[in-house]
């Protein structure tokens, strides 16, 4: 489940872009022969996003021991602090996405500088991309066919959603769509940190203190019935170490308190 939040998650905000790139050119009436430099732009993009994927494994496979447990939990850490930076952004500034998009194509148009409508949809993939790449590594994907047709299946379903955003009369409340995906990302970056902690307890950096806090195994096995599904969804932990489960319930409530208590207080 948390490959399926990162693929649709990453996908649909490179989607959104895009398609309020092609909604600019529209509205200005440019040639449909210069949506070739977007198409252009997301080709590059996506072959670069491929390319960086197959350096990451290429450049960090085979560490053993202490140091695969470093290189883990360092992983995992940097992918949650990137996701928290990344709720925080958009929670600030997708709002007005539209008119820097708008803004940026009126630019182009004006100049008539196109080749940098491909620069602006390459940007767009490549940021999404190299993050999807970072995230999908931080949560050990493997090229099972599991993993792969769920990474799969959050792109289809980002790219539905956009088409029916912008192409078709439906309409769909994409403030909604991105607030429920938030609540999700808030569960995988709190795992992440969390897991980046037992991993760093494994390598001996950090003290592990009380280790199982608590064991609800006999009650809710993590191999068994709704035990796995919470294990593969939400990354339920049957046994924590004190401060993996203290520094997760921390993460968790302080950005509920950022994205719902806040407003209220």
């Amino acid at each position: 489940m948390d490959i399926f939040i990162i693929t649709f998650r990453e996908t649909l905000e490179a989607a959104i872009i895009i398609g309020l790139i092609f909604s600019m050119l529209k509205v200005f009436w440019v040639d449909k022969n210069k949506k070739l430099y977007i198409i252009i732009g997301i080709i590059a993009g996506i072959i670069v996003s491929f390319l960086f994927a197959w350096g990451f494994k290429y450049f960090f496979w085979g560490f053993e021991g202490k140091a695969e447990k470093l290189y883990e939990g360092i992983l995992m850490l940097v992918a949650c602090i990137m996701i928290t930076q990344f709720l925080i952004w958009t929670n600030k500034n997708f709002q007005n996405i539209g008119k820097k998009i708008k803004k940026s194509v009126e630019h182009i148009i004006s100049t008539n500088q196109l080749w940098m409508l491909s620069f602006l949809a390459f940007a767009s993939v490549v940021r999404e991309g190299v993050e999807t790449v970072i995230f999908l590594n931080a949560l050990n994907f493997s090229l099972v066919s599991f993993d792969i047709w769920l990474a799969l299946s959050g792109i289809v379903a980002a790219i539905g959603i956009s088409y029916i955003l912008f192409f078709t009369i439906q309409k769909i409340n994409i403030k909604k769509v991105l607030r429920y995906t938030n609540i999700l990302f808030i569960l995988v970056a709190g795992w992440l940190l969390a897991h980046s902690i037992v991993e760093f307890q494994a390598a001996g950096v950090l003290p592990t203190l009380i280790k199982p806090l608590f064991d609800l195994s006999s009650v809710l096995s993590e191999s068994e019935w709704f035990g796995a599904i919470l294990k593969a969804s939400l990354s339920y932990d049957a046994n924590p170490s004190l401060i993996a489960f203290v520094a997760w319930l921390v993460y968790i409530w302080g950005f509920w308190w950022y994205f719902f208590g806040r407003k209220k207080s």
